[in-house]
């Protein structure tokens, strides 16, 4: 069994995303505030209580996150989107909307979740990849809203005009953002070298399939499917891991002539929900046309 998480859930969520909240109907909520406190600290205005107070599963441990209903903010708040994210709580409040507080891990990223328009390998391939040039765009221009650009990446990802970059740039990534922690649980720890892709899978033998994981990780991952186990135990998967898997699976999938075939149902459920980790500490912009 791998160590508990220490990767800060707002760190895959960050202000202006589109979140559903799958316990109330999965409605569409924009992600508004951080606060400094656990869901047992945040007081819930005007009951008295705390976040972790309505719901006995919730740890009170708990990053919380705050939202504002997606509809609510379209249409009461003008060009929202134009606004500083800094701001847009403040004027959501001053707009008279509800600011709802809950547990981060009971929110996902509506591009968690794959849409009916991703049909190929190379559909799935290219919309995983633009998660990733979305979450490092949040990273390095925090203050603006960049929902559009994931689109804007994937049609330029999947018509050709852009490619994605080499594993070089994963590489960097790892050395900046996790030596000397475990790419998979984010403690700091010991280190061995994993392989995404199991050796007796066909994964190669090689950095571009390896990255630093602590010895629980390593031993509990085994030989499974890398968001296999990531689903399985709830962790958001680590950037980096996710910029190598996707580039082997395309290479894997050009061999076998398998890009403009349809992705079976079990593809699809294995990506379903699967958040990814952002790590705000460490900025490097993503390139992926180089």
């Amino acid at each position: 069994m791998p160590p508990e998480l220490q990767r800060e859930p707002e760190h895959r969520l960050p202000l202006g995303m589109t979140v559903i909240d799958s316990d109330a109907g999965y409605d569409r909520y924009i992600v508004v505030g951080h606060p400094d406190e656990t869901c047992g600290e945040f007081p819930v205005s005007g009951t008295g209580k705390t976040v972790a107070d309505f719901n006995e599963a919730y740890d009170e441990e708990t990053s919380v996150i705050q939202v504002v209903a997606k509809e609510a903010l379209d249409g009461n708040v003008d060009d929202w989107t134009r606004i500083s994210l800094a701001d847009l709580q403040s004027e959501a409040t001053a707009a008279g909307l509800k600011v709802y507080s809950y547990p981060s891990e009971r929110l996902k990223s509506t591009f968690s979740h794959v849409p009916n328009r991703v049909e190929t390998h190379r559909d799935l391939i290219c919309y995983q990849y633009a998660r990733l040039t979305h979450l490092a765009s949040t990273i390095d221009h925090p203050d603006q809203f960049k929902g559009w650009l994931l689109w804007t990446k994937y049609n330029e990802l999947t018509s050709g005009e852009i490619t994605m970059s080499s594993a070089l740039k994963e590489n960097q990534y790892q050395l900046k953002e996790n030596l000397g922690y475990c790419t998979y649980c984010n403690r700091e720890s010991e280190t061995t070298f994993d392989h995404i892709i199991p050796r007796d899978a066909g994964g190669a033998d090689d950095i571009s399939n390896m990255v630093p994981a602590c010895k629980s990780c390593n031993s509990s991952k085994s030989n499974k499917n890398i968001i296999d186990w990531h689903q399985e135990h709830g962790f958001p998967i680590d950037r980096v891991v996710v910029g190598k898997y996707l580039k082997l699976k395309w290479n894997e999938c050009e061999e076998a002539d398998l890009l403009n075939q349809e992705i079976p149902i079990s593809l699809r459920n294995r990506w379903e929900g699967l958040e990814i980790a952002r790590r705000i500490d460490q900025a490097l912009t993503m390139h992926p046309d180089r």
